[in-house]
This record gives structure tokens, sequence and C-alpha cells, in this order.
């Protein structure tokens, strides 16, 4: 089973190819005046060696985020199936978040930047392995996450953040986690069943650029 992963966050994208649960190859690279690339380039050390003659899965992150950039992204994931027949999975942008996370069960906001000075932010539970939604998305100004999470925390002093974005300053730093989010992680995902064949795009509604 050989799976090509792409994820892309605000400012920097990576691939990854996995055969089995083991993975053999990855790269990433920053994002430039939010543009992908970079991708192109990435793919192309990929194809050199004939990796993507034998995909069976193409793993991409379906958002909440940029419309533009996630169909950018979805339109390549279409095209490299012409030569391989691959079958596309999505998978909620959120989860690859939450995936390191799977084996402990806990109450989580994770937020993640969208564009400027906004941030998307969902609080999950995890619980027997399972990720349980137990708010509707939110995006906002920071100050925003901050008020969310400091409610939270008041009704559960356990609950934790979850963000890979280091300029968020909270008071509450004992409760932080920054996790590095890559196309390692988007794998984790499917190979923990939270993929599916849907391939539509989700954005916010007042998010669509």
């Amino acid at each position: 089973m050989l799976a090509l992963s792409i994820f892309c966050s605000s400012h920097r994208i990576s691939v990854a190819l996995s055969e089995g649960k083991k993975l053999q190859l990855f790269h990433e690279k920053k994002i430039k005046n939010g543009k992908i690339e970079g991708l192109f380039s990435i793919l192309m050390k990929f194809h050199k060696n004939n990796e993507l003659d034998n995909l069976k899965y193409i793993l991409f992150a379906n958002g909440p985020g940029s419309f533009t950039g996630i169909r950018s992204i979805k339109s390549i994931c279409q095209a490299l199936t012409l030569r391989n027949k691959a079958k596309i999975h999505s998978i909620s942008t959120f989860f690859p978040y939450l995936i390191r996370e799977l084996q402990n069960d806990c109450e989580v906001v994770v937020t993640y930047r969208s564009s400027g000075t906004n941030f998307f932010f969902k609080h999950f539970q995890i619980k027997k392995r399972k990720i349980i939604e137990k708010s509707k998305l939110f995006i906002d100004k920071m100050s925003r996450v901050e008020f969310f999470f400091e409610k939270k925390i008041k009704i559960n002093n356990q609950i934790f953040l979850i963000t890979d974005d280091q300029d968020i300053n909270f008071f509450f730093k004992k409760n932080i986690k920054f996790y590095s989010v890559n196309a390692k992680d988007l794998f984790e995902c499917f190979i923990n069943g939270y993929s599916n064949y849907n391939q539509e795009i989700f954005y916010h509604n007042t998010y669509y650029e």
C-alpha cells in the first residue's frame, strides 16, 4: 500500500510517501507570499525515481482553510490519479493536530492560523481513541481564542490547547502543546481511520479566498 500525503498550512507545505506503515520519503518547504509553487518542486523529486507510478492512495487536508489553496492541492491530487488510478482520501485539517493525542482520553482546543491575524479554533474530546467534536468551528482574532480557552479551562483545568503557531502567548503556558504538523501526521490520520472519500472542500463562510 503506497500512499502519498500532501499537507499545507499557512506557512509551510510538506509531502510524505509511505508504504504500509513505513515512511519512504519526506520533504517540507516554507511557503512564501501565500503561494504553493514549492509543491511542484517537491513532487518532481518524488517523480524522478518513479515513486508516484504505483500509488494506491493520495491524501490531502480539505480544510477548514483557504478555498483557493485547498482547491489547488485537490486539483493536483486529481491530476496525479490520471496515471496510477490511486484513490483520493480527504482529512479534516484539524485531525493531524489531534492524532498524536489519540492514545490519551482528554479535551483539547485546536487552533491554527488562517491568514493575517485570524485563527481557526475548535473544541474536541478524545475518548477511547475516538475524536469527538465539542463545539462548532470559529474563526477570529487571537484575543477571542484566548477568551474561548479561558472559559473552557475554568470548567476543566486539564484541558489543553494544541497549535503550531509560535506567536501564541497564553497565560496558561502549561496547558499548551506546540506541534509542528506535517504530511506524516496526515498519513497517521489515514491509517487510524480518520479519512474519507469525500473530496468536498471545507471552508468557513467568512473565509472564501
